[in-house]
């Protein structure tokens, strides 16, 4: 069975990018581009890994965690968390469930390093 990934990013071109590179690894890859959609297509998806946008229309990356870190049925979901802004980084050192953090742009083997290991693989 392949494991699941959802990519939450708004912008299209990012999106395209990950999942053609992650597909190639063998993962099933799901996306949405808004944080108000985040938390749904979790539940409906069950993702083994989120990678995660901090700026996002509707709820941002911050407050995405923080739901998810209190709702039982996801708080144990990794998280890898990108963004431009490397600042943003420290905002996520509170939540255990984000594994690591990305900033744009992407080394892309250092990406997918990344997402191995948190995906334990």
């Amino acid at each position: 069975m392949k494991k699941r990934i959802l990519i939450v990013e708004d912008e299209a071109s990012i999106v395209d990018l990950l999942t053609l590179i992650l597909a190639r690894e063998g993962y099933e890859i799901y996306s949405c581009q808004t944080g108000r959609d985040a938390i749904a297509t979790m539940k409906k998806v069950h993702p083994h890994l989120v990678i995660l946008d901090v700026m996002l229309p509707g709820l941002d990356g911050a407050s995405i965690v923080k739901i998810m870190g209190e709702d039982e049925a996801l708080s144990s979901t990794p998280v890898i968390v990108t963004s431009a802004l490397v600042e943003s980084e420290k905002m996520f050192l509170p939540y255990p469930q984000v594994k690591s953090f990305c900033s744009k742009p992407f080394v892309l083997t250092e990406f997918i390093a990344k997402v191995k290991q948190a995906l334990g693989d």
